[in-house]
């Protein structure tokens, strides 16, 4: 018997299928893909605008030669080297946080923060220039040619500083000063100007007078902070938000420095004074008593706001 080969059979050895083994994914792998993806979709943060290094670099310089003139003897670190060191550095910071940000109502206005450190950085800075320079033959009280050179330095730092600041409003240097006297009430403005005429009487005070600035620094930034209040408080773009009437903070400020003021007069009695020394000392306590003026106005007017707010209120049931 003859057997054939099934036709349906395939001679060629069957074989079998071969599998690829697919390895594990490597976390460290994916994390690292992951980052790149994030940091290709992160843009770069832009550079600072001119308004934004300048005030961040003044600030920062500022706080420096605060801190420096301290350890050198050109400034008393209780008095004009702490206040120095804050200014600066709460101007620097406000600039760097806000730089890319979109204005928001907080409730200091940024803006203000940055004036707040220029302002008084400007001002002590330049009192401490007109000092230092008609007391030449004295250089061993203000920490000999490091301290003069510091001086120098920290008037031109602290005119930068609030430069910078005001490049936060159109119009000028003095736009945020005259914008608030256009829109404030009559408490503002007393304010405003009693911090003014405390300024020119100090100025008098350090050159032709007998004062040493040192003892000035306090009262000068409390009646600058009444005058800084009042002045963000009128503001009509971002005004000053506080749970209470800012005249208050105001008001609370000014009598802090008048009562620094009083002490100062009554030192003032006890020394040997001319007619332009009392002149100019008058002109600095009458500065003062115009900004407790105007800060009581003003802190009368807000509290019949209040009043009124409160009585036309209706009850809900």
């Amino acid at each position: 018997m003859t057997t054939e080969p099934d036709p349906t059979l395939d001679d060629a050895p069957l074989e079998s299928p071969t599998y690829v083994a697919t390895p594990p994914p490597d976390p460290d792998a994916a994390e690292a893909a992951a980052g790149e993806t994030s940091t290709e979709a992160r843009p770069p943060r832009p550079a600072f605008d001119l308004r934004t290094q300048l005030a961040v670099g003044a600030g920062v310089a500022v706080a420096v030669i605060g801190l420096l003139g301290s350890v050198l003897g050109a400034f008393s670190f209780d008095f004009g080297g702490i206040i120095l060191i804050v200014a600066g550095l709460v101007a620097a910071g406000a600039a760097y946080v806000s730089f890319g940000r979109e204005p928001a109502s907080p409730t200091v206005a940024t803006r203000d923060l940055i004036l707040a450190g220029g302002t008084i950085a400007a001002a002590l800075g330049i009192l401490f220039v007109a000092e230092i320079l008609f007391d030449l033959d004295d250089l061993d009280a203000y920490g000999n040619v490091l301290g003069l050179t510091l001086t120098f330095l920290l008037g031109i730092a602290g005119v930068i500083l609030y430069y910078a600041a005001t490049l936060w409003w159109r119009g000028g240097p003095a736009a945020p000063w005259t914008t608030a006297i256009a829109s404030g009430g009559r408490g503002p403005r007393l304010v405003l100007l009693g911090a003014a005429v405390m300024l020119v009487g100090w100025l008098g005070n350090v050159t032709v007078g007998i004062w040493f600035l040192r003892a000035g620094t306090e009262v000068i930034t409390l009646v600058l902070l009444a005058a800084l209040v009042m002045r963000a408080a009128a503001d009509a773009d971002q005004p000053l938000r506080l749970a209470l009437p800012p005249a208050y903070v105001a008001l609370g400020l000014s009598i802090v420095g008048a009562i620094i003021a009083i002490q100062h007069t009554v030192v003032f009695l006890d020394e040997p004074t001319g007619l332009d020394d009392w002149l100019f000392q008058l002109l600095y306590v009458a500065g003062v008593a115009i900004a407790v003026i105007g800060a009581a106005v003003a802190s009368s007017e807000g509290t019949r706001t209040l009043t009124e707010g409160r009585t036309g209120a209706t009850p809900t049931a």
